[in-house]
């Protein structure tokens, strides 16, 4: 089918949805500049990941977390949003029964304008910091500065726990509440879209699965193919700028 014509074919089913639930992964913002952390040039071919148990039991490994996401942060700066951020933001925002659940940790849907309240972040947000005890949410630029000067990174100020950059590393747990509240709004979806994710990272790889088995329509859009391609209603294999480039000139709600 002629791209255009499965363009036309999702938004009509955007026109008929209730409660649309978008997942976006690493190629919504890969199009901002922001290299995919798995790719081959990612950020984990060319970093070890620190496991969580080694950040908990050693000093250094917490001290190379801060510098790395010192790094990330000074990548950030010259990121943006781009028309796809856009396009979920003014998607989203068109009814109060839509919801976000973004396996990416750039913080690109909010600086897009999106409400927070209609965010999940189920694998956390790298520009923010948390006590891994009693959760209270920390500036991580005072963590910079310890890395910086060559000074002891700081414990909570509240209950002298450990305090960690609020993304979920490689052995910790994901966040119960937010993978809960993952699993009951895409249950409750009649549209659930895809964006830019190859739907190969569990447990979030089964919600389209989990959509589908409750009645949901399934949209996949995507560079490259996905395994859950042949349970989707449609399928977009493209470049993602040149999708919302064509959706564009279609939807008024398109930024």
């Amino acid at each position: 089918m002629h791209l255009t014509n499965k363009i036309n074919e999702f938004l009509s089913l955007i026109q008929e949805a209730n409660k649309i639930v978008i997942l976006t992964g690493a190629g919504i913002s890969t199009e901002s500049g922001l290299p995919d952390f798995r790719s081959d040039d990612g950020f984990w071919t060319k970093n070890k990941p620190i496991l969580f148990k080694e950040f908990l039991k050693d000093a250094e490994s917490r001290r190379l977390s801060w510098e790395r996401n010192l790094e990330l942060k000074e990548k950030l700066k010259s990121i943006k949003p781009n028309t796809g951020h856009f396009f979920v933001r003014d998607l989203i925002n068109t009814s109060t029964n839509h919801h976000l659940i973004t396996q990416n940790i750039d913080g690109l849907h909010s600086m897009a304008g999106l409400d927070e309240k209609k965010i999940i972040e189920i694998h956390g947000n790298a520009t923010k910091a948390s006590c891994l005890n009693c959760f209270k949410e920390f500036d991580p630029s005072i963590f910079h500065k310890s890395v910086i000067n060559h000074l002891e990174v700081p414990d909570c100020s509240d209950c002298g726990s450990l305090v960690k950059v609020s993304t979920i590393s490689f052995g910790q747990p994901m966040n119960e509440k937010d993978h809960t509240n993952a699993m009951y709004l895409t249950q409750a979806a009649d549209l659930f879209i895809s964006i830019g994710t190859s739907l190969s990272v569990q447990p979030v790889a089964k919600l389209p699965e989990l959509a589908k088995k409750n009645g949901s329509k399934l949209v996949i859009l995507n560079r490259d193919a996905t395994p859950l391609d042949h349970q989707a209603d449609v399928v977009i294999n493209a470049e993602l700028q040149d999708i919302f480039l064509k959706i564009s000139k279609n939807l008024s709600i398109v930024h």
